[in-house]
């Protein structure tokens, strides 16, 4: 006997917004001052992802590459924009670099699990927007964190920096401890993720996978899929991203920009 799915409508989505409203209250009865933040975020998720499952659903019935490749791309833009806002540095092209990194990581992960591993002969919007959009925000949150943490260590230690600078090491040696404690940064939430999956926590590709009606072992599978995606976006968006943004913080004189690493107010 086939398992029934079970289906979610407007009904439950009212029900769910209960769970919102006491969260909303239980923030305004400790003072909290998140009341606003929470309500505001459940009204922004209830209008966007209804708006991405119908635009995906309309996607999902075009069937064509065209289509799939324009969300894609638009994905990679929004997501070099955010990496750059969010990472809290004002250097110049940063937007067009992180956004270089978050495409190129992106389009080299998705192709190679889609040829290799699910072995797709056509432009398949059901596997690739999915995987894809996966992709693209985990290397967007890797680029994010590796330039945030780059900046910090770089100001943190201005001194040391400009030290071995004094000594004659360039720029790429004086910021060497820099990029690789920016790097394991960026990539410690994937490897906390990877160290405790399906012991602590299921993650949200299996549990749907569980709550659509597919057998364990598949959505185990699907899981690793993505799992190990993930974990090379992380990696190579880190690196990608520290050593194409880490010569910026200098000048050609081999010199630290005073006015990137003076501390932040």
């Amino acid at each position: 006997m086939a398992e029934r799915v079970i289906t979610l409508g407007w009904v439950e989505v009212a029900l769910l917004l209960v769970m919102m409203v006491a969260v909303v209250a239980l923030s305004g009865w400790l003072r909290l001052g998140l009341g606003r933040s929470f309500a505001l975020g459940a009204a922004r998720s209830v209008v966007q992802l209804t708006t991405v499952g119908f635009v995906i659903g309309w996607v999902f019935r075009q069937q064509s590459g065209f289509i799939v490749l324009g969300g894609l791309t638009m994905m990679c833009l929004v997501a070099g924009y955010t990496a750059a806002r969010r990472s809290g540095e004002r250097i110049a092209g940063l937007t067009g670099v992180l956004t270089g990194v978050v495409a190129l990581v992106s389009i080299v992960a998705v192709t190679y699990l889609a040829l290799a591993v699910l072995r797709l002969r056509e432009w398949d919007p059901r596997y690739l927007i999915p995987l894809g959009g996966m992709l693209i925000g985990n290397a967007m949150n890797s680029a994010t964190l590796a330039v945030e943490r780059l900046g910090a260590e770089l100001r943190g230690h201005a001194v040391d920096v400009e030290t071995l600078l004094m000594l004659g090491a360039s720029p790429r040696r004086a910021a060497e401890d820099a990029r690789k404690t920016a790097i394991r940064a960026a990539v410690s939430p994937t490897l906390n993720t990877m160290m405790t999956v399906g012991i602590v926590t299921l993650p949200g590709m299996m549990t749907g996978q569980l709550l659509g009606g597919s057998a364990p072992i598949q959505a185990a599978m699907y899981q690793l899929l993505i799992l190990f995606g993930i974990a090379f976006c992380a990696l190579t968006a880190a690196v990608m991203a520290v050593y194409a943004v880490a010569p910026r913080f200098f000048t050609p004189a081999w010199q630290l920009k005073r006015e990137l690493v003076a501390p932040k107010k």
